[in-house]
């Protein structure tokens, strides 16, 4: 009975002072189209924003209004993972020929960057190269509240609609001079209509096996099935609890 006692309150302990700083993080890293756009230097009415949730699983929200002729502002808002976030505008809703825009935070320095992804190989994704034309000096990303905002600006008379979402893996960061990118770790694909709004999407995809950067992050038992360590120890005491 002493054994079972001790793991029930350690299990109780776990849960009451683990629990709470979990849930609140989880609050912060949230974002949805009804929630108010954290951001202040914005040149133009947030209110006219249209918004679809870009990427339900990652809760990636994407932002985007046209500004002025054939020029468009999109804010792609991520959970802060430690990791990079991008968005990618296809011509056939491949990730092969489409062209990316690519966000980290890193000590503090963000960083964005545009990729053509010409190919599957390292050499194959390029910097810099314009696929698509990005308004000079409009790249930026910040943090707010455990979130990204990642900002820029195109020009086009519409964007391609099938879009790409990707997450790099979590500690891995693009460094200068050649700022490579590391295969991500989840990738989908939707479909935007920018009149009319509403997107259609794709399945959720990760690399396969022989591509899984050996960096990347694995899951714990707890993790992989989206508990807590402390809901895990509440949990065991319980069962400890119920069978001793």
């Amino acid at each position: 009975m002493k054994l079972c006692s001790i793991v029930f309150v350690f299990g109780l302990t776990a849960f009451q002072f683990l629990l709470p700083s979990t849930i609140v993080n989880a609050q912060e890293a949230t974002d949805s189209c009804n929630s108010t756009l954290p951001l202040n230097d914005l040149a133009f009415d947030s209110s006219l924003l249209q918004c679809v949730e870009g990427w339900k699983l990652q809760n990636y929200i994407l932002r985007y209004v046209k500004t002025v002729e054939n020029t468009w502002e999109f804010i792609l808002s991520a959970p802060d993972s430690g990791a990079y976030i991008a968005i990618g505008f296809s011509i056939n809703g491949r990730m092969v020929d489409s062209s990316a825009i690519v966000g980290w935070i890193n000590s503090g320095k963000g960083d964005v960057k545009q990729y053509l992804l010409a190919g599957k190989s390292p050499d194959k994704v390029i910097l810099d190269q314009e696929d698509i034309k990005i308004v000079n000096g409009s790249l930026k990303i910040q943090s707010v509240s455990s979130r990204l905002y990642m900002s820029f600006q195109l020009t086009a008379e519409l964007p391609r609609e099938r879009l790409l979402y990707a997450m790099g893996p979590a500690g891995f960061f693009p460094s200068s001079p050649e700022f490579r990118l590391m295969v991500h770790q989840f990738v989908t694909t939707s479909t935007i209509k920018y009149i009319t709004g509403p997107a259609t999407f794709g399945p959720t995809m990760s690399p396969s096996p022989a591509t899984t950067p050996a960096s990347g992050p694995s899951l714990t038992p707890s993790s992989a099935y989206s508990l807590s360590p402390s809901l895990l120890f509440f949990g065991i005491g319980l069962l400890a609890l119920k069978f001793y």
